[in-house]
């Protein structure tokens, strides 16, 4: 069987049914002129009265022959040459590419997601544990293409009164027409031009002619053969597991088998980064004390470049002082460390309130 060697291989993992139900398609310019007349029978346009019975106005879409025959004669007359009264007509004028929203990365996806799936009805998750999940689908939906529609509409009512009613109900009418249910497209409404006619032994004819902007969005049901909205199920349990390859030599196989800088060098990485600090206890004026802690020595690679000093650092008040100038001297015994302050080289004394005495070094709380 020959193969396109442009495509890549087919993977039926990812290959799920569409069900009946499923997310729509499609948006098409059926769909956009559907919700524009759909929005204008069940919500905008009242319910009128003639003389105490109900009428309701049917929109039809203003195809070539019926626009032009309405506009030549005024009015629109069915297959019979009866006038119908009260009528709205709506025909889409011009279509055109929204430059306030382009679409620069046709391979954009958002998500959808449905948390419920059929397949969860007999899986029973307060005893099957954490571990499981509800599996959810989700629908990756390409970015659609973004465009600007304008529509001509006329109405024809049989009183002025009844056209006012249509005319104020449009001026109420919402920024996003469509259904709730389905679509809602930004619409704006034109100027009205209003026009009474009434003719030597015709009816009298009251009609108001309007045009609307509507921004909305295309997206087809497939491009270059591949379906624009792809269905995938979320993940239901993640299984971990550990495979080890151990050799006759008794190494690892796999990532282990490469040298490890930390493990070569553990004892110096760890000293190097150990930076612990604890604030000291006053025992008396210039004298400070804490226990259970344990210093770390020097590793054996570094004490001939560090040497074997404990690198203690103490900070009164957050102000270090240097062993080095017999600011302090200290005396570290079964795990306890004493640190007697010399009022004399730093001038003042060390009372045991007021002051905070605190130590930085390579030590551990045992």
């Amino acid at each position: 069987m020959s193969t396109n060697p442009l495509r890549p291989d087919l993977n039926r993992g990812t290959q799920i049914k569409a069900n009946k139900g499923d997310l729509k398609q499609s948006i098409s310019l059926f769909d956009i002129d559907y919700a524009m007349m759909s929005y204008l029978e069940d919500t905008v346009l009242p319910t009128l009265d003639d003389n105490g019975k109900a009428l309701r106005i049917p929109v039809i879409y203003g195809n070539s022959e019926r626009w032009n025959g309405a506009r030549r004669q005024g009015i629109y007359r069915d297959i019979h040459g009866k006038i119908q009264l009260p009528l709205l007509m709506i025909r889409r004028t011009s279509i055109a590419k929204d430059e306030a929203m382009p679409m620069l990365n046709r391979h954009v996806s958002y998500q959808g997601i449905t948390k419920y799936s059929k397949d969860n009805r007999y899986d029973r998750f307060t005893l099957l544990g954490q571990s499981v999940k509800p599996k959810y689908e989700i629908y990756k939906i390409q970015m659609p293409e973004y465009v600007e529609l304008n529509y001509d509409c006329m109405v024809w009512t049989s009183y002025t009164e009844h056209l006012n009613a249509v005319i104020e109900q449009l001026q109420y009418s919402s920024s996003y027409w469509g259904d709730k249910e389905k679509f809602k497209f930004r619409t704006s409404l034109g100027d009205f031009n209003v026009v009474n006619e009434v003719g030597e032994g015709t009816e009298r004819i009251n009609r108001v002619e309007f045009s609307l902007n509507v921004k909305a969005y295309l997206l087809p049901e497939k491009f270059d053969e591949e379906p624009t909205i792809k269905k995938t199920m979320s993940t239901k349990r993640v299984v971990i597991t550990t495979e080890t390859d151990v050799t006759a030599n008794g190494r690892l196989e796999g990532v282990l088998t490469k040298p490890s800088p930390y493990y070569d060098n553990k004892d110096v990485i760890d000293w190097l980064n150990l930076n612990n600090s604890k604030v000291l206890t006053a025992s008396a004026q210039n004298i400070f004390t804490t226990s259970n802690i344990k210093f770390i020595s020097v590793p054996s690679i570094l004490s001939s470049t560090v040497g074997n000093n404990d690198n203690l650092k103490v900070y009164i008040n957050g102000i270090r002082v240097y062993e080095e100038v017999n600011a302090y001297s200290k005396v570290i015994a079964n795990n306890n460390l004493t640190i007697t302050f010399n009022s004399g080289v730093l001038g003042y004394n060390v009372q045991t309130t007021g002051y905070e005495v605190a130590i930085i070094g390579k030590f551990i709380d045992l």
